[in-house]
């Protein structure tokens, strides 16, 4: 009976190791799973030239914000950021030699922000940062940043070099808005900003209309 019973007990054991091989090789897919679908979830947030979130990862987190701001009443401030002639650019250097700009200029101004800001690819040479917890007057004052970009000299190529410059234009959130009021009042600075000369800052009033000033 002793010899049967230590059988018994081996088989046990035996299945015991069986099936925690087959979870431990469940857990293993099961990771490999997980891993995949996030390099996926990054893609899918993620610009392929600039390495930096795209459009769709913007708007998601622009709600994010602006319900948090809401919630809690604390300052929201959204900027939109042009490359100044960047069509010009592309022209003079080429397709190649743009798209080396635009990678050297969205590292530029990730490099120079806060941990907790965010910025964004939204389209061509078009960029957005979300400032959280940030009045309109300090982001102003953050995207005096132009200064010290205006002194940088790219090399394009090994061919070309060139001194790169941007225009910003700045919403605040108030508790009226939608999101679109927050986004459409940004771009009304921006192309304020690019009317009156390109290279500047300009954030909107808080007016009912959307008039904008520039901030130096």
């Amino acid at each position: 009976m002793a010899l049967l019973t230590t059988d018994h007990h081996t088989d046990h054991h035996s299945d015991i190791h069986v099936r925690l091989g087959q979870l431990e090789r469940r857990n293993q897919l099961l990771e490999a799973e997980i891993e995949r679908l996030r390099v996926y979830k990054d893609y899918a947030y993620t610009d392929a030239l600039t390495e930096i979130p795209n459009r769709r990862f913007y708007y998601e987190r622009l709600l994010q914000e602006i319900a948090r701001a809401r919630r809690s009443s604390s300052p929201l401030t959204l900027a939109l950021v042009d490359l100044d002639r960047f069509k010009q650019i592309n022209d003079d250097v080429g397709h190649r030699g743009g798209d080396q700009v635009l990678k050297f200029f969205s590292q530029f101004i990730r490099v120079n922000l806060r941990q907790e800001d965010i910025v964004c690819r939204i389209g061509g040479d078009e960029f957005s940062i979300i400032l959280p917890d940030t009045n309109v007057d300090n982001a102003a004052a953050f995207f005096e940043i132009r200064s010290k970009l205006n002194q940088v000299e790219i090399s394009i190529d090994r061919r070309s070099s060139r001194r790169l410059s941007f225009s910003c234009g700045l919403a605040v959130f108030r508790s009226e808005y939608l999101p679109e009021d927050l986004i459409e009042e940004a771009d009304h600075s921006l192309y304020s900003a690019k009317a009156g000369g390109r290279n500047r800052v300009v954030s909107a009033r808080t007016a009912p209309s959307p008039v904008s000033q520039s901030v130096h």
